[in-house]
């Protein structure tokens, strides 16, 4: 009590400080004029390209392929219903808590990341978003869920999709090119499933529920991993800079960095979650628990999944309440000198020029560049076969070992796609990113507005991590993207939403 008065007290006398007078004085011109300003408002409207794209013969003419297949279905759907609409698996499925869209879809989403490394195949992904989309749209086509047509995603999504594919023609092994573009496809498909399957924020909140809890599980596994003990790898960690560290968790996942880039997408969705439970006992044990995922990320010793969460709380704090940010920076200064001796080394390591991750990591960027040269128009085509073939060529002495990708998603992106996949695909993030800040100030409800901040700050967070990891090498890190990248635009959408309905 006497805590709470002292702190109550020294907050007043800052509110009254000439220094906040002067700073506000300095603040409230820039906080009008922001919002109207002419950056603002020339991001605020839709660029000309995307309405001659929705004009477009190509954009017409795939749309009318998608509109005439929704008829054919729904065609079906509705001559079948009659005779099966007193059949058993109707009448169940009409009151099946199990048998709504989300609850599959987020099923299979806790089922594909809780599952260890060693019995997960990525191929039940393939099946599984092959699925779930089949639903989705049969869902679709019967009307019980919204028509999303593939306008609605816009020229770059599809120029994207275009270079993934026509990355076949370069490629000089196209049976692992086509491998890895099964897994682009199916992680396109979850992002499509999840547009078309969350219309409400009931749906939006009951899978936000599923990803919560496949976080916790993961989250707890790890700490068992550490409670075991796990072995120290060479391959993982520098072992003369990191002595004392110790063996790095991957919980469910094939590699700590892996896992770490999974808690980097989905924590920040998972703490939405818990703010958003409208009873204040369940709300207050599960936000209690979101310090499990925190934990198991600091045990993975990922160093730029660290700088991504600092980022990723940095966004997710300023859209909650902003003034929350000086106290966290007090605090998170205070808290250094109680931080373990492991931590302390692993962090003092960042920017240490004798670090054989980092300098493994330059030193293969100045032979990617080189292969850029060559080949950034056209790309090599997607897989690590074509790369391990081609890279040799280019790469500078002793810098062939253990070189799978290019460690990094930005140069993968040019690498095996061209300067059409990395241009489409960055087009593509900051529109829908930046559309989902604008659309962040029509959400009425709170669950729908919390979706999106933490969709935001997990996409501003993992671009952090792009920088030093290929993030998608592993699929089920890509799966966890897209499907991320499907309840931001579901999200958004019932912003939307609600705006023109106030």
């Amino acid at each position: 009590m006497l805590k709470s008065s002292v702190l109550g007290r020294l907050y007043g006398w800052w509110l009254c400080s000439a220094i906040f007078r002067l700073l506000r004085g300095i603040y409230r011109p820039f906080a009008r004029a922001f919002p109207n300003s002419a950056v603002v408002n020339f991001l605020r409207r839709p660029p000309k390209i995307e309405r001659w794209y929705a004009n477009s013969l190509v954009c017409r003419a795939i749309d009318a392929v998608y509109r005439f297949l929704l008829r054919i279905f729904g065609a079906i759907i509705n001559a079948l219903r009659p005779a099966a609409g007193g059949s058993f698996f109707v009448r169940a499925a009409s009151g099946s808590y199990f048998l709504r869209f989300e609850v599959l879809l987020g099923c299979f989403t806790f089922v594909m990341f809780v599952a260890p490394h060693e019995m997960w195949s990525n191929s039940y992904a393939v099946l599984g978003a092959a699925g779930l989309f089949g639903v989705a749209f049969l869902m679709s086509a019967a009307g019980a869920r919204r028509e999303v047509f593939p306008r609605e995603f816009g020229l770059p999504f599809l120029l994207f999709v275009m270079a993934c594919v026509g990355s076949l023609g370069f490629t000089s092994d196209r049976s692992d090119s086509l491998r890895v573009l099964m897994f682009f496809a199916a992680a396109f498909l979850f992002m499509y499933a999840a547009v078309i399957g969350i219309s409400t924020k009931e749906q939006l909140r009951r899978l936000m529920g599923f990803i919560y809890a496949a976080v916790m599980f993961t989250a707890l596994y790890a700490f068992y991993q550490r409670v075991m003990g796990v072995e120290v790898s060479a391959s993982f960690t520098d072992l003369d800079l990191n002595v004392g560290v110790p063996g790095r968790v991957y919980s469910t996942l094939d590699n700590p960095n892996n896992y770490a880039e999974f808690l980097v997408l989905f924590t920040p969705l998972s703490t939405a979650y818990a703010m958003t439970e409208k009873r204040t006992f369940r709300r207050l044990v599960l936000s209690c628990l979101i310090v499990l995922p925190l934990g198991a990320l600091v045990m993975t010793y990922s160093r730029g999944c660290w700088l991504s969460i600092a980022l990723s709380v940095v966004i997710f704090v300023y859209y909650t309440d902003k003034r929350l940010i000086p106290v966290g920076l007090v605090a998170c200064i205070l808290l250094i000198p109680f931080l373990p001796d492991s931590i302390m080394t692993r962090i003092s390591t960042i920017f240490n020029s004798h670090d054989s991750s980092a300098n493994h990591r330059l030193t293969t960027w100045r032979g990617i560049i080189n292969m850029i040269g060559d080949y950034g128009i056209t790309g090599i085509g997607m897989g690590p076969n074509t790369f391990a073939e081609l890279y040799p060529d280019y790469a500078l002495t002793g810098a062939t070992r253990g070189v799978y990708h290019s460690q990094m998603l930005y140069m993968e992106l040019i690498l095996e796609t061209g300067a059409l996949g990395f241009i489409s695909f960055m087009w593509f993030m900051l529109r829908e990113v930046k559309n989902a800040a604008f659309d962040l100030f029509k959400a009425r409800s709170q669950e729908v507005r919390m979706a999106l901040i933490a969709c935001g700050a997990s996409f501003g967070g993992i671009a952090v991590a792009g920088i030093f990891e290929y993030i998608w090498f592993y699929p089920r890190v890509l799966f966890a993207f897209f499907i991320l990248l499907g309840v931001m635009l579901a999200a958004a959408r019932l912003a939307r939403e609600e705006g023109c309905a106030r």
